[in-house]
C-alpha cells in the first residue's frame, strides 16, 4: 500500500475543494471592492458636475480651481464659447460623448494616443449643448492594478493553505492505516523471531535422528527436543496473537478478584532454576481486579527474564500508597542506562546480554490492559527492578 502516493492525491483533492470553496467569496469580494472604487470615480464626477453648474448659474466669470475640466460646448464647437474651470486636455472626443449622450446623463472613457486614459461625465443641456466633467483614471487604475494584486496573492495563498491544510488533515487521517501496516509488519518479524529458534531445533533434532539408525532412547530423546521447540513456538505464536490484540485493543481482560501476594508466591515455587534462587516473601494481602493468566504470564515472564541474568531474584507484592504493587528484584547486572528507556519495546534487551526477544513488551502490553503501569530501574545496590503498579481491587471493603 502506497500510504505516500494516496496522502499526496488526498491532499490535492482536499486543497481543490477548499480553494474552490475559499475561491468563490474571493470573486465577490474582488468584484465588489471593483465597483466600489468605479462608483467612487463616478461619484466624485457627480458632485464636481454640481459645482461646475452651480457656479454656472451663480455666473461666475472668474477662474475657479476644480479637480475635473469642465466644457459648456455649442453647437459643433467645442472650445469657441466655452467656459473651462481648467485646461482641457487635447484630444478628448467631447463633443462626440455629448451626441452619444443621446440627451440622457452618461459615463464616457477614452484612451488617448499618449495611453492616457479618462473618464468623463456628460449631462446634456440642449440639443448641441451640455456640461462635461473629466477627470484621469489614473488612481482609478493604480488602485484596480493594487485590487487584481492583493487577490491574486490572497488566491494563491488560499491554494496553498488549502494543499497544505489536505497535507495535514491526510496525514492524521492516514494515521491509524500506518498504523495498521506497522502493527501487520510487527506481527510478522515478531512471529519470525519467535519460531526462529524452534523451528531451528526440530530441523537439527529431526536431521540428526534421520542421518542413521538410532535406538529406541535416541529417538525418543529427538522426538522430544522436537516436542519442547514445537511448544515453545506454539507458545511463542500464542503470544504474539495476544500482544497484537492487547495493542489493538481487540483483547479485553477478564477480571476477577485475585491474590497477587498468593499469585507471587505461585510464580516463585513454579520457576526451579538450574543455578540461582526465586523466593517471594510472605505479604498481607493484595487483592486486585485481574484475569489471573494473563497476570501469571506477566509476572511469569518478568522472572524468568530476570533469573536468567541473576543468582537471586525476589518478588514482593504490597500495597503502597492505595496502590497495589509487585517488584521483581535481582542482583543482576542491571540495565544498560543506554537501553533503559526503551527496554519495553520490541526487540530491546535489558543489557547486552542474552538474546534479544519481546518478553517485556508483552509484559507492558498486559499490564496496561489491566489499567496499570510497570517502570524498570537499576537499584543502587546493584541489580534491576521491576515494578508493575496497579488498582486495588473495587470489590474490597471500605
Amino acid at each position: 500500500m502506497r500510504l505516500g502516493s494516496l496522502r499526496r492525491k488526498l491532499a490535492v483533492l482536499f486543497g481543490v475543494i477548499c480553494s474552490l470553496m475559499a475561491l468563490s467569496p474571493l470573486m465577490l469580494w474582488n468584484t465588489a471592492q471593483r465597483a466600489r472604487i468605479t462608483d467612487d470615480v463616478e461619484r466624485s464626477l457627480e458632485l464636481q458636475m454640481q459645482d461646475v453648474q452651480v457656479a454656472e448659474l451663480r455666473g461666475a466669470n472668474e477662474r475657479v480651481e476644480f479637480p475635473a475640466w469642465y466644457v459648456s460646448i455649442v453647437a459643433d464647437s467645442a472650445f469657441q464659447d466655452s467656459r473651462s474651470l481648467s485646461d482641457p486636455i487635447a484630444g478628448l472626443p467631447l463633443d462626440r460623448w455629448l451626441k452619444e449622450s443621446e440627451g440622457s446623463p452618461s459615463f464616457r472613457e477614452v484612451q488617448l494616443d499618449t495611453d492616457e486614459r479618462y473618464v468623463g461625465y456628460v449631462v446634456p443641456k440642449y440639443a448641441d449643448e451640455g456640461w462635461i466633467t473629466v477627470v484621469s483614471t489614473a488612481d482609478r487604475d493604480d488602485r484596480l492594478d493594487d485590487l487584481r494584486l492583493r487577490t491574486i496573492l490572497l488566491a494563491v495563498g488560499i491554494v496553498v493553505a488549502s494543499v497544505g491544510l489536505g497535507w495535514y488533515v491526510a496525514g492524521l487521517a492516514l494515521n491509524p492505516a500506518r498504523q495498521a501496516v506497522r502493527d501487520q509488519q510487527g506481527f510478522l518479524a515478531d512471529a519470525a523471531h519467535e519460531m526462529r529458534t524452534p523451528l531451528a531445533v526440530i530441523l537439527a533434532s529431526g536431521s540428526q535422528a534421520l542421518a542413521k539408525p538410532r535406538s529406541s532412547e535416541e529417538y525418543v530423546r529427538s522426538l522430544s527436543e522436537i516436542r519442547s521447540a514445537a511448544e515453545r513456538a506454539s507458545a511463542g505464536v500464542n503470544e504474539m496473537l495476544d500482544l497484537v490484540r492487547f495493542e489493538s485493543g481487540q483483547a479485553i481482560p477478564r477480571l476477577a478478584p485475585l491474590r497477587l501476594d498468593l499469585l507471587a508466591e505461585e510464580v516463585a515455587s513454579s520457576i526451579r532454576p538450574e543455578s540461582g534462587e526465586v523466593v517471594a516473601h510472605p505479604a498481607d494481602p493484595v487483592v486486585v481486579d485481574a484475569d489471573m493468566a494473563l497476570l501469571r504470564q506477566a509476572l511469569d515472564n518478568l522472572v524468568r527474564n530476570a533469573i536468567r541474568r541473576a543468582e537471586h531474584v525476589e518478588i514482593v507484592a504490597a500495597v503502597v500508597d492505595r496502590q497495589a504493587v509487585v517488584d521483581v528484584l535481582d542482583n543482576g547486572p542491571g540495565f544498560d542506562p543506554q537501553i533503559l528507556p526503551r527496554v519495553f519495546e520490541r526487540y530491546q534487551r535489558g543489557d547486552r546480554r542474552g538474546d534479544a526477544g519481546m518478553g517485556l513488551a508483552i509484559v507492558k502490553a498486559i499490564v496496561t490492559a489491566h489499567g496499570g503501569i510497570i517502570e524498570a530501574s537499576n537499584r543502587p545496590e546493584g541489580g534491576a527492578r521491576l515494578r508493575i503498579t496497579m488498582p486495588l481491587s473495587r470489590n474490597l471493603p471500605g
